[in-house]
């Protein structure tokens, strides 16, 4: 599925190759034989990649993605490019996330179509299709939603710029639309989550027995190497979870058992929660960044990841991008928050160097 037509791997760029999805898909693409170009603003996070730089397998380009020809320059050489950079804040300036979003995801796909690039791959969200109702096994039918979210609207229109491209056109394109993304190196929504739990904020949104829609990181990449110049795949979107029916509750016991934290019990109904995000959602863009940030946890975002039910099916994936040897939810939670443990002790350990250095 994935050869060229001299027989070996195609090489891959990578936009947004410093970010949670990017870098994972760089260390498992080169890992798998594919010569990779790893498309970043700045070289501040190469010390990710010493191990696939020194394979020589790997190739780090520097460009914004809103420069149109800093990126036809990054596609140089290029077979496939899968488009992952984007801003995921849930509670940033409308203009500012669709700038970034929307704008860079058309100024990537007009560098690749210049560049001759063959396969374009959108990583998009499955905000796309959630809105702010229950969801259960919903397909790939399910039209895009806006939902008065950002980020999840400037996906919708993303997704559809992307795929507007028509079947006729030279280079083909893909959208893969993953669910709540975890793994090590997250920073998005889990070192919140983990805050509220450890502070005793978390409460779980009408008992937490709605399912939710996580995803591992390293599924993520294996299902994104699955679509690669796949024919299968051309101009068709695809629901991306874990395949397992997690509920919030469980989630939220997997991070505080995981972590040595007391579990979450507090109960809120859903419409108290509801209103307040609402409210919440609606100031929080007028107020300063460190404002915002401590109001995350009442983000459209946040009610989505604790009050909605979120069932999508992924059967399309596993029969189309063979996405069935995934990590478990139990194991690709236990090397997360591995991770975030690491980073805790480590933490730790700087402050009381620090301390005793002002001895």
């Amino acid at each position: 599925m994935t050869s060229t037509t001299g027989g070996g791997k195609p090489t891959v760029a990578v936009t947004g190759a410093s970010g949670l999805v990017g870098s994972h898909l760089v260390n498992h693409l080169v890992g798998q034989g594919f010569n990779v170009v790893a498309v970043m603003r700045g070289r501040s996070n190469e010390s990710l990649f010493q191990s696939e730089l020194a394979s020589g397998r790997l190739t780090v380009r520097i460009s914004d993605v809103l420069d149109p020809e800093g990126m036809q320059a990054a596609f140089e050489g290029v077979d496939v490019v899968v488009h992952t950079a984007g801003t995921v804040d849930a509670l940033g300036p409308r203009k500012q996330i669709f700038d970034t979003n929307v704008e860079g995801s058309r100024i990537a796909l007009d560098a690749a179509k210049i560049k001759g690039v063959k396969h374009f791959i959108f990583i998009s969200s499955l905000s796309v299709i959630t809105g702010q109702g229950d969801q259960y096994d919903v397909d790939e039918s399910a039209p895009l939603t806006y939902c008065g979210e950002s980020y999840a609207d400037s996906k919708v229109d993303a997704e559809k710029l992307v795929m507007a491209v028509p079947p006729s056109d030279a280079m083909k394109v893909t959208a893969l639309r993953p669910g709540f993304i975890y793994g090590p190196r997250e920073r998005a929504w889990m070192p919140r989550l983990i805050n509220s739990i450890s502070t005793g904020k978390a409460m779980l949104i009408d008992g937490g027995t709605k399912e939710t829609n996580v995803i591992y990181v390293g599924n993520l990449s294996r299902a994104i190497e699955g679509a690669i110049l796949n024919e299968k795949a051309y101009g068709r979107v695809y629901n991306l979870t874990d395949g397992e029916k997690t509920t919030k509750k469980q989630l939220f016991d997997a991070i505080a058992d995981g972590l040595g934290l007391p579990r979450v019990t507090k109960v809120v109904p859903g419409a108290v929660a509801r209103a307040v995000c609402e409210v919440v959602s609606s100031l929080a863009p007028l107020l300063p960044e460190k404002s915002r940030r401590n109001l995350s946890r009442f983000s459209r975002a946040a009610f989505r990841l604790a009050g909605v039910n979120q069932g999508f099916s992924i059967k399309r994936a596993e029969s189309d991008l063979g996405y069935v040897n995934r990590v478990p939810f139990a194991e690709g939670m236990r090397i997360t928050l591995d991770y975030f443990k690491s980073e805790r002790k480590q933490a730790g350990q700087k402050e009381a160097k620090m301390g005793a250095g002002a001895r």
